[in-house]
């Protein structure tokens, strides 16, 4: 985990930004960019989820308060497939949720690298950040950066951190164009632990909006995100068997990242906390419909104010069609991407809850069945619930 440090600094002189973290909404003339760049994390293809006729009896059909009562019944149900792989847990991880101490723990351990930094980062505009990576470099150290560089707005977001880290001899690339957006937030540091985030290296990332910082040091973590870092680097395909969600569809031979995310949803008996910037997969959906309808507690927190493309109102109806527990957060802002299962698993990752993030983007999460890192983050999702609006 990392250590606290004082909080004075994070991005307090940052490159000029016209959005916050990954397109945050902005009032006044920044507004329609801010949105144009939300779609990178809500755009999907959600369609209506395939339906039966209606049926009475049996376990998860009664109706539930709040419910349509002529809700047609999802197919199928929450049946383990019996082909899936078990999911396995990476150990030693500890999550940091923000906004607490601005990011400052998170910038220390930058630069306090003894030898390697590789980051992978959709958004970099922070100086703080920047130079920290300048100076390691300058000190002799092994820094690797890929930056992402396709925005749905058409512009570049990173060139300026591109063309200052290149100028201070830092090893820095453009992300393969072989995904639609390289989303993921990692840093690797000295080969002895990661930084898995929902975070971007932003200016009001750390000091405005909800986010979630898991620092992992399982060794085989670790080597998995070494391979897709270098492959990435380097523009080559990769494919790993891994514990880790792995975005896009293939990257992980073990488990799809939809899977991924189904069979740990699926797995709730008693309690399911999801905290979604965006949530739009029809799979996704509707395995948290099916656990609300097997009587699991359900709680769904989305960020109130991108609800503003149809896959997302479609998801949001849907949702409440079932009678879903949902609310809207504002503020803090709601970049979050974590799911709680039953007090005793997490998951932490840069994916959103769409198709997108699911298949077609570089993205990375991680899963923790650390009990005293399940007890904090769903804490902080019923806090957020309690807080947001209905919907």
């Amino acid at each position: 985990m990392v250590a606290a440090v004082p909080a004075r600094w994070w991005f307090g002189s940052l490159i000029p930004l016209a959005v916050r973290s990954e397109g945050r909404p902005l009032r006044g003339l920044v507004a329609t960019l801010a949105l144009a760049i939300a779609a990178a994390c809500s755009s999907a293809e959600l369609t209506p989820a395939s339906v039966a006729p209606s049926t009475s009896g049996g376990p998860g059909t009664s109706v539930e308060d709040g419910a349509d009562p002529d809700a047609p019944a999802l197919d199928g149900g929450r049946a383990p497939d019996p082909d899936a792989v078990p999911l396995a847990m990476s150990s030693g991880v500890t999550i940091q949720v923000q906004p607490t101490d601005a990011g400052a723990a998170l910038l220390a351990a930058i630069r306090g690298a003894k030898q390697s930094v590789h980051m992978t980062m959709y958004l970099l505009t922070s100086n703080e950040v920047i130079r920290a990576l300048g100076d390691l470099k300058q000190a002799g150290k092994d820094v690797k950066v890929v930056l992402n560089r396709n925005f749905p707005t058409g512009g570049n977001q990173n060139q300026g951190a591109f063309d200052t880290l290149k100028g201070r001899g830092v090893e820095v690339v453009w992300a393969p164009d072989g995904y639609t957006f390289t989303h993921a937030k990692t840093i690797l540091v000295d080969s002895e632990k990661a930084f898995i985030m929902t975070m971007n290296l932003t200016y009001t990332s750390p000091t405005t909006n909800r986010e979630y910082i898991a620092t992992d040091t399982d060794a085989e973590d670790l080597a998995d995100l070494e391979k897709i870092f270098q492959a990435d680097f380097t523009n080559k395909a990769v494919n790993v068997p891994s514990k880790l969600v792995i975005s896009p569809a293939g990257a992980n031979t073990l488990h799809p990242a939809r899977s991924h995310i189904k069979q740990l949803i699926d797995s709730a008996t008693t309690s399911l906390d999801v905290e979604a910037q965006s949530l739009s997969d029809t799979t996704v959906v509707d395995a948290i419909v099916l656990a609300h309808q097997a009587k699991v507690d359900v709680r769904v927190v989305v960020d109130a104010q991108t609800l503003n493309t149809p896959n997302q109102t479609a998801a949001v109806a849907k949702l409440k069609q079932y009678g879903v527990p949902l609310r809207g957060l504002s503020s803090p802002d709601m970049h979050a991407k974590a799911i709680v299962v039953d007090e005793s698993i997490t998951f932490v990752g840069s994916q959103n809850m769409t198709a997108t993030a699911l298949e077609r983007n570089r993205e990375i999460g991680v899963l923790t069945d650390a009990k005293s890192e399940a007890v904090k983050v769903r804490q902080v999702i019923r806090a957020d619930f309690d807080k947001g609006a209905e919907l």
